[in-house]
């Protein structure tokens, strides 16, 4: 999991490294708070800066997943302990790639 802002993707890259020394594979990298939509206009806007995910999963050989929006509804659902009931689609692509994968691979 990562956002946006440069120190991150550094922070990002470093665990990714320490990852593959130890031979624990990755799925891939999910993007939090990568932009925000305004309700009113559906305006998009990238608060914490340009995103780097796209250019660090390249150069580790991993895919990008998600890329989670700031969302108030969201966290408001999890105050509420009701997060289970909030619908979104961000990770549909995860929840794919888990289902294919085979037992062996988590081995």
């Amino acid at each position: 999991m990562t956002s946006p802002q440069e120190l991150v993707s550094m922070i990002v890259s470093k665990a990714v490294k320490m990852a593959e020394l130890m031979n624990i594979p990755i799925l891939g990298l999910v993007e939090n708070f990568s932009y925000f939509k305004a309700p009113d206009t559906g305006a998009q806007y990238n608060v914490f800066g340009e995103s780097h995910i796209d250019e660090i999963a390249a150069e580790h050989d991993l895919k990008v997943l998600a890329k989670m929006p700031i969302e108030p509804k969201l966290a408001a659902a999890c105050d509420k302990g009701m997060i289970e009931l909030f619908d979104v689609a961000w990770l549909d692509p995860v929840a794919k790639d888990l289902e294919e994968l085979s037992p062996k691979e988590f081995a």
